[in-house]
């Protein structure tokens, strides 16, 4: 295997590792609320786009339109709105 082709094949191994890493580790993110549902979800705007339908916490009593809150991902697709942010 010639230099180049280490480097690449490094490269490859570097880039799905974290890609894996990810796409497959729970997350916390902040998001903006579009939307708010009779159903206990909210709709909200995040860094990797909009997402319909986030259930929220019971504590998270009243979400009002642009509310920033913190959201809660895991690997195999939940979300949870834990709540507002302070402004």
């Amino acid at each position: 295997m010639t230099n180049r082709a280490a480097q690449a094949l490094q490269e490859a191994v570097r880039a799905a590792a974290a890609r894996a890493v990810t796409e497959n580790s729970p997350a916390w993110m902040v998001a903006s609320v579009t939307a708010v549902g009779a159903d206990g979800t909210v709709d909200v705007t995040t860094a990797r786009g909009p997402m319909a339908k986030v259930r929220r916490l019971k504590s998270y009593s009243a979400p009002a339109v642009s509310d920033v809150v913190v959201i809660l991902t895991n690997p195999i697709g939940n979300w949870v709105v834990l709540g507002a942010l302070a402004s």
